[in-house]
């Protein structure tokens, strides 16, 4: 038995029982005024001058801007359907009212949804809602109140946090960027979701974060590239000129300095305008060095001269490695290695089904996040200010954005057909199979269309079949 007692220790009565709804812990992040305590040792990543950093690495790094599309825009994709606690006909209609109403906003809903994906990137989300009276002319049956809009708060004009000493958000201070005015905003009115899978600090932990540094080296390192491909495909130029012997003949009085400046200006003005341009051209004379003897034999040297200095084309070959490693490194964090898939003429059609099978895990966990968030903070606001019913509140179902291969589908309900467990017309996976195919859904059919087409010689509407006459023996 340990002979660590942490009651005794911190004078705590040993014989006090537990209450069950009291909160005896305390949460992992300290907060001062509002002020979250940040542990970040890199300023540029503390505070609004992170989010600051993530959005201009969003918009500079192709591989992030190309990550993050892909991935929101498949979460927008997903078609949301409104499902009723029951079979009553009190709950179908209710669902019916609350799919009108999300769809009767001024942002359409899918927009909504995408930013709420966000999240998983910059580490939360918050979205603050709106609502109105219906008009008289709208389909809102039994709704006094419906929601007019969902309206984005950048994480950036998030400066405090209201929060209860076991950690719960109670709002959030958002500085306004126009006026620098705070505006509270309670949480009732949010639209919130955070990314505590690494840390319970009301601003989460994103993707974002875990490649920021990754991304500041790409750039250096795409700057590098780019300085040494223009320096190898138009060379450092070189240039070469008398300067000594000008120099002497300035000594003696036969030139002066301006002749002297004068003589050398081209060559430098052509030196500084072909950094900057392409069309730079320049006329030399082309006499050569002579020997100092008597016979004063001219030299292969010219006595002006320019020449193109290009290096080898190893260093190129190495940061472009880098570079591409970079890519690879931020792309499987982000979850979206398959994008670069058969970049460098490598991997397989398994490996690249496998990793997008994974990559529709993710965007499917993602959904079941917003989902469960707006069962709350959509759905319960809408309830309370209506004073309907909660037990007739519906839940949010989303189509899966996991992989499916259609011939393999399609090859599974022909073997069930010829094992004898065939679909029939009306069986839902026909409308699922047709929307992968790209095909409108089939219309709804009667039961007295479905059955089989009488046979030639069958009255209509019969289902005996025709007597056949026996053939005469010969």
């Amino acid at each position: 038995m340990s002979e660590f007692d942490g009651r005794a220790l911190l004078g705590v009565d040993t014989e006090e029982e537990i209450v069950p709804n009291e909160t005896v812990g305390a949460p992992g992040f300290a907060v001062y005024s509002g002020y979250l305590v940040s542990h970040e040792k890199d300023a540029r990543l503390s505070g609004a001058e992170k989010y600051v950093s993530f959005s201009d690495m969003l918009a500079n790094t192709a591989i992030v801007a190309a990550g993050v599309r892909y991935f929101v825009n498949l979460v927008a994709k997903a078609k949301w359907n409104v499902q009723p606690p029951d079979d009553s006909g009190e709950a179908e209609k209710m669902a019916e009212l609350i799919e009108k109403i999300m769809h009767g906003m001024t942002t359409p809903w899918h927009r909504v949804v995408r930013r709420s994906a966000m999240s998983r990137f910059y580490g939360f989300s918050i979205q603050e809602w709106t609502m109105r009276e219906p008009e008289e002319w709208e389909d809102f049956d039994g709704a006094r109140l419906v929601y007019r809009d969902i309206e984005p708060r950048p994480q950036r004009t998030i400066e405090r946090w209201d929060t209860d000493p076991s950690g719960t958000v109670l709002g959030v201070v958002q500085v306004s960027p126009q006026t620098q005015l705070d505006i509270y905003l309670p949480r009732g009115k949010l639209i919130y979701i955070v990314d505590d899978t690494l840390d319970d600090n009301p601003e989460g932990v994103g993707l974002f974060r875990h490649i920021i540094k990754s991304a500041k080296k790409l750039e250096r390192y795409e700057i590098l590239e780019g300085w040494g491909f223009e320096r190898d495909l138009r060379g450092t130029p070189i240039a070469r000129g008398p300067l000594t012997e000008i120099q002497k003949l300035v000594s003696k009085g036969d030139l002066t300095q301006a002749q002297a400046l004068a003589l050398r200006a081209p060559l430098e003005t052509w030196i500084s305008n072909a950094l900057k341009g392409k069309d730079t051209a320049l006329f030399l004379d082309s006499a050569p060095y002579r020997g100092t003897g008597e016979q004063q034999t001219p030299s292969i040297a010219k006595q002006w001269d320019i020449e193109l200095l290009q290096g080898s084309g190893g260093p190129h070959t190495e940061i472009a490695a880098a570079i591409e490693r970079l890519n690879r490194e931020m792309a499987r964090v982000l979850g979206v290695e398959q994008l670069l898939l058969g970049s460098d003429s490598a991997g397989s059609f398994a490996l690249s089904r496998d990793k997008t099978q994974s990559f529709g895990l993710l965007v499917d966990a993602t959904l079941r996040e917003i989902r469960e968030t707006y069962e709350k903070d959509f759905l319960d606001p809408l309830f309370e200010l209506n004073g309907w019913d909660k037990r007739l509140k519906p839940t949010f179902q989303t189509s899966q954005a996991q992989y499916r291969d259609i011939g393999d589908i399609t090859t599974a309900l022909k073997d069930m057909a010829a094992a004898g467990a065939p679909l029939p017309t009306n069986d839902p996976a026909i409308n699922e199979v047709r929307d992968l195919l790209g095909l409108s859904e089939q219309e709804e059919q009667d039961e007295d269309a479905m059955l089989p087409m009488p046979e030639p010689g069958m009255p209509e509407g019969s289902d005996e079949l025709p007597e056949v006459e026996e053939e005469e023996e010969v």
